[in-house]
């Protein structure tokens, strides 16, 4: 069951992605206030793969704000970021908060498909999805990459056709013929989801549908 209009938390790794959560979630009729933990991707990635320490404190004193403004719902709109923080600690530490991240929406994936492109924004973020779909089916057969370059060019809101083009990508997606979907583990990567569609022989899977759904289930 999915509650009446709520007001939920967004945060991310930069103002950007995180304006990107923010608008997601009103084009669902719900309201949201985004914070970002960092000013831009180069300083995000920083913390991620050198700080992931202060990038946790960081959540966590957004969360706490968030609750402070009687926010009990937050969103982590950042598959890298929720990939590099202890989020164990963090939903540990804040009980009265349902904290949803696009981790939690792999979880289901693994047991949809046998054969998947999956594609994030660093290494790190790549691992770390990878190692949820191989917990949950051990058999499943993944082709990754990921790309910072094009992160950067939809933070300076490139036209999507012309980021495509520039990083030969649709010839990226079509490089498994025997792939059944291509999981964008980037919350970045909608941006260009609907130029990519156009010419993609394949399912393109957004988490951030799943992930909404279940933030507002009971």
């Amino acid at each position: 069951m999915i509650n009446e209009k709520q007001k939920i938390g967004v945060i991310a790794g930069t103002p950007v992605d995180t304006q990107m959560g923010v608008d997601f979630i009103l084009a669902k009729g719900h309201e949201a206030i985004g914070v970002p933990t960092a000013s831009c991707p180069q300083e995000q990635n920083l913390l991620q793969f050198l700080s992931p320490d202060v990038l946790t404190e960081k959540v966590s004193n957004i969360i706490k704000g968030f609750q402070e403004k009687g926010i009990y719902r937050t969103m982590l709109y950042c598959n890298s970021l929720s990939s590099a923080i202890n989020l164990e600690k963090i939903k540990t530490s804040f009980p009265q908060s349902r904290i949803m991240t696009p981790l939690d929406v792999y979880k289901n994936l693994a047991s949809r498909y046998k054969n998947i492109i999956l594609w994030a924004a660093n290494g790190q973020c790549l691992e770390g999805i990878e190692k949820i779909f191989y917990e949950k089916n051990p058999f499943i057969d993944i082709m990754g990459f990921s790309m910072l370059p094009v992160i950067k060019a939809i933070e300076a809101l490139e036209p999507p056709a012309q980021i495509i083009d520039r990083f030969n990508l649709n010839h990226i997606v079509a490089a498994s013929d025997k792939a059944e979907c291509l999981v964008l583990g980037c919350t970045h990567l909608p941006y260009l989801k609907e130029n990519l569609q156009k010419k993609a022989g394949i399912a393109i899977i957004d988490p951030a549908e799943e992930m909404l759904e279940k933030l507002l289930s009971d």
